[in-house]
């Protein structure tokens, strides 16, 4: 038995906390897989990083379906041969193989889920660098209760999810003053993705500020390192792969500085822009106010907003938090999508480091009472939020129009769906709509439907897709109050119409559950299978039924039977 003090200790409260959001983090993950909530990118990262048992590490068709010649200039197939390093620089994924392998589908919340524990572990032992234990297990506390850490820990799979075990090993080996770790972590950075190299800039320009003189040196020399990776990344390497980074991400991103190239250019196109235009830049920066401040409450919530008057905070996150505000698109603000943890390290490692200068406010009532309010509102706030429906089990997907799917009927639904596939073989290529990509990810093709049912091969001959997935009925659950949901029925229905009017398809399985296409050219194993008039009718009946449940909800968009 743990004794009153044991169980009080910080310790005890840092394990706790640590145990609680793996735990929970982990429960929660399989929840979204098993229920289909788990979308695009956990399929899209699960089949390139299976593909490199194959030898073929990073090759992926739901990648390539992501291409410009694909998705901007609509003038090619999705198909074999593309690998996604030329979306994202990601080299370290591949760490991650024999996992996937063992595991499967569930291998990589197991990674991210585990990476953004451990990175609050290392935090943990940041903090007790400068702060008393108490203090220490606060700040720690506070990491796992952010919502800025939870949301993205709840997301599909992503590579950023080990910037913070990364980053604090990094600032660790600095207070530490152990060179091999902060080497090790420094080396690393930038290749988790290819703009990281952002925030290990934002590291070296806080060394050379706040740092003594030992380590002055090595954050100028952590700057050009930095520096030069990401122009090597986007400018040399990845363009090897594709051309996303000139022809799509910067305009995405950064369109409005290249307006006098149509929206192209590479990454020292964009610097080169920002230069030019000043005014266009710091209106950038500043506007919108409205969202830009909730963004930055949002940040420093989980420390009660005292760490943001202090400058380390402020360079710890400098390079990411210039990028953030400069970009346009929804994404570039949003506190619970992968990209805000590029800011977390400077956030906590700044609170660290305020902290260490006004220990003596630690004993103050009222700024606890104020901390624990915080703490308690950050976590309310994320509840709420319902992030990327992983509460959906109980918290409506939308309140007006009413969407709520039970959590039985999401248990049931996990395994119909199951049962839809088990005929599918495991190597053939597939083409299924967007909530069942990360199911069937472990195999070379795999396309998303409708968007595509047909891909190029190794010799660049165009193939159709062996089976065909499609579930009317999930998609019109959300349909009134989603309106990609609404136009996946439409565009579902359109598709299958077409191919089984040209006869290359059959309908080999049909009802309540969805609909399963098998290409002509595969033959069947199946004494069910249905025949060409029952397969037509069931088709037709399952889209109807659809149809009918999302006018009946609200859908307007819906046509009539």
């Amino acid at each position: 038995m743990l004794s009153r003090d044991e169980r009080r200790s910080p310790e005890r409260s840092v394990q706790l906390a640590a145990s609680l959001f793996l735990t929970i983090g982990l429960i929660l993950q399989v929840w979204r897989i098993w229920t289909l909530n788990a979308t695009y990118d956990q399929g899209l990262f699960l089949q390139e990083i299976w593909s490199g048992h194959l030898g073929r590490p990073f090759e992926s068709t739901l990648a390539s379906q992501l291409s410009t010649p694909v998705l901007v200039h609509g003038t090619a197939l999705p198909g074999l041969g593309y690998f996604h390093l030329g979306q994202h620089f990601t080299p370290l994924l591949m760490v991650w193989l024999p996992l996937v392998m063992l595991l499967g589908v569930w291998s990589l919340p197991l990674v991210q889920v585990g990476l953004l524990t451990a990175g609050g572990l290392v935090l943990h032992q940041l903090a007790r660098v400068d702060l008393p234990p108490r203090l220490a297990a606060w700040i720690t506390c506070s990491y796992f209760a952010a919502g800025i850490v939870i949301g993205p820990a709840l997301e599909n799979f992503h590579d950023l999810c080990a910037i913070p075990v990364l980053s604090f090993g990094l600032l660790l080996g600095i207070r530490r003053n152990i060179p091999w770790l902060y080497g090790l972590c420094a080396l690393l950075l930038p290749f988790v993705r290819e703009d990281v190299g952002l925030l290990s800039f934002s590291f070296g320009l806080w060394m050379m500020v706040r740092c003594h003189r030992g380590w002055r040196w090595a954050g100028l020399g952590l700057c050009l390192y930095s520096a030069l990776m990401v122009v090597l990344i986007t400018n040399v390497w990845m363009p090897l792969f594709g051309s996303e980074v000139a022809d799509r991400f910067m305009e995405e991103r950064f369109g409005q500085f290249l307006a006098a190239q149509n929206g192209r250019g590479s990454t020292l196109d964009v610097l080169r822009a920002m230069a030019s235009q000043p005014l266009l830049l710091l209106q950038e920066l500043l506007q919108p106010i409205g969202p830009s401040l909730r963004f930055l409450i949002t940040l420093w919530l989980p420390l009660a907003f005292l760490p943001a008057a202090a400058l380390d905070g402020w360079l710890l996150m400098a390079g990411p938090l210039f990028v953030a505000l400069s970009s346009q698109g929804g994404n570039a603000l949003a506190v619970s999508l992968r990209f805000v943890l590029y800011l977390v390290p400077g956030v906590f490692a700044g609170g660290i480091l305020w902290w260490a200068r006004h220990p003596h406010l630690f004993h103050e009532r009222w700024l606890k009472r104020l901390w624990r309010t915080a703490l308690v509102l950050s976590v309310l706030f994320t509840i709420t939020g319902n992030p990327h429906r992983s509460l959906s089990a109980l918290i409506p997907d939308s309140v007006q129009p009413w969407v709520y799917v039970s959590p039985w009927r999401q248990l049931q639904r996990g395994w119909e769906t199951r049962e839809l596939l088990r005929s599918i073989p495991p190597e053939a290529s597939v083409a299924a709509e967007t909530h069942l990509v990360p199911l069937l990810a472990e195999r070379r093709v795999l396309l998303r439907f409708p968007e595509s049912s047909a891909y190029t091969d190794d010799q660049k001959q165009k193939q159709p897709a062996q089976w065909v997935v499609s579930q009317p009925g999930f998609n019109a659950d959300y349909a009134p109050a989603f309106r990609r949901n609404g136009a996946w029925v439409r565009r579902s229905q359109a598709q299958i119409k077409m191919l089984l009017a040209d006869g290359s398809y059959r309908v080999h399985r049909c009802d309540q559950r969805g609909i399963v296409l098998r290409h002509q050219s595969v033959p069947s194993t199946s004494s069910d299978e249905l025949s060409l008039s029952e397969g037509d009718i069931c088709v037709n009946a399952q889209f109807a039924q659809a149809f009918s449940q999302m006018q009946q909800r609200g859908d307007a968009s819906a046509p009539a039977e």
